[in-house]
């Protein structure tokens, strides 16, 4: 069976597609950018597959799920799908409604119509590793909160968010006026800076005006559904309810929204600390030499992809070898078994980077008088030419399929990448294999 990682989601999707068996179809209606054309996605070690909108086939948005694969009845298969969409709810920061069901052989979204961003590649590179009930139940609420058109809803939702991980009340209500400080999202500010300017207690206000108004409707202040007003000043709130509710999320679990991850650069190197002692990587932080005699138990085969969207270029079967340490890190190379290939990239645990020159940091041994040489090379070459068009490098785990370290993505400063240099190479080269 081939490995899920090296596979094109979209050919993959499209193969998935036609066979047939016991599908949930959820039609969706996601606020996010979304795929033109039929994808696939990996969550909790299963297949979803992603349906483009299409007037022309009239067709809605969709995510399916073959339930018999995985052993799953249609209840379980449902389950499987709304954690799939309140992660990727999470990871995008923002909503994705549920709008109907349908399950039969083959997936078929049914039709609702509405209008969407479209994106020609969905990144699943953000999409949480959810562990506890907790987190499950945290996302979902943010889910339903970033998903409802429905002011007073929403709210709620999120208010119900921060109380999951924060049940006391007391603790909730100092945790919301110390955190009104250290919101990040611009509207959010905004916001507050406007009740501020107007005298009123903020967290107060979100408790009493709000979350209980909204609640309760057997004493005052409560909402009204049908007053201008009220609606207008929840829909003030939402950005700040959400800001507040992400926030509590990242501090009291173990997730973190996408752009936190991207900051901070903590996924570059997140399979690496997991294999790797404290203590070594302690060291390696500080530049301190490590012990001799100091075994350290690493896989022993590794795929390095080079990734661009749904464009994969790979080599397999890769040895590890550990070259010096460096500052912060160790130098880190993966070769094939007669050195013909040799990828060298640094772990910076200092700056939790995965650094990879794709210019100085590939070697390979010229033979064009051998086709099995003549092959490495035209892979060399795509896989180096998919790194500078903005692509980034992967480190998998070849027994488990795990990734263990990703690179930023790559943008050339100050040059250009020669595209007529790569295509005659290549050209020449294939003319070589089929001489």
């Amino acid at each position: 069976m081939a490995k899920r990682f090296l596979l094109n989601p979209f050919e993959e999707a499209e193969r998935q597609s036609q066979d047939r068996g016991y599908w949930i179809v959820a039609t969706v209606e996601p606020r996010m950018s979304w795929p033109t054309q039929k994808q696939t996605v990996t969550f909790e070690d299963m297949d979803f597959v992603l349906f483009p909108q299409s007037s022309d086939a009239g067709q809605s948005a969709g995510i399916a799920l073959r339930a018999d694969l995985y052993g799953l009845d249609s209840q379980a298969a449902r389950r499987c799908i709304t954690r799939f969409c309140s992660a990727l709810a999470w990871a995008e920061g923002t909503g994705i409604e549920i709008l109907t069901w349908i399950g039969g052989n083959l997936p078929r979204p049914a039709h609702v119509q509405k209008g969407r961003v479209v994106v020609e590649y969905l990144d699943p590179s953000s999409l949480p590793n959810v562990k506890s009930g907790e987190e499950k139940a945290v996302i979902a609420l943010y889910r339903e909160g970033t998903s409802l058109d429905n002011p007073f809803y929403a709210f709620l939702s999120l208010y119900k968010a921060i109380s999951v991980v924060i049940p006391n009340g007391k603790k909730r209500g100092a945790w919301i006026s110390k955190t009104l400080n250290s919101l990040d999202d611009h509207l959010a500010k905004k916001r507050r800076d406007e009740l501020l300017a107007q005298g009123i207690e903020v967290g107060k206000y979100l408790w009493q005006e709000d979350r209980n108004a909204i609640a309760h409707a057997e004493k005052q202040p409560y909402v009204n559904p049908d007053e201008v007003d009220d609606h207008y000043r929840l829909h003030q709130d939402i950005p700040l309810m959400r800001n507040l509710a992400e926030l509590a999320i990242e501090q009291h679990t173990e997730l973190r929204r996408s752009h936190t991850l991207w900051r901070e650069h903590l996924y570059e190197l997140e399979g690496f600390r997991e294999i790797l002692p404290d203590e070594i990587i302690e060291l390696l932080k500080k530049s301190e030499p490590i012990p001799e005699g100091t075994t350290i138990q690493m896989p022993e085969r590794y795929t390095v992809i080079a990734r661009r969207g749904a464009e994969i270029n790979a080599f397999e079967d890769l040895y590890p070898q550990v070259i010096a340490q460096v500052v912060g890190g160790m130098k880190l190379d993966f070769i094939t078994k007669d050195e013909a290939i040799r990828i060298r990239t640094v772990l910076s645990f200092a700056e939790e980077r995965l650094l990879f020159d794709p210019i100085q940091g590939l070697g390979f041994v010229q033979n064009r008088e051998d086709q099995k040489h003549i092959r490495l090379e035209i892979v060399l070459l795509k896989f180096q030419f998919c790194i500078l068009c903005n692509g980034h490098l992967e480190i998998w785990d070849q027994e488990t399929e795990r990734i263990l370290g990703r690179s930023e993505t790559c943008i050339p400063v100050n040059c250009f990448v020669n595209h007529e240099f790569y295509k005659s190479e290549l050209a020449m080269l294939n003319g070589l294999l089929n001489k």
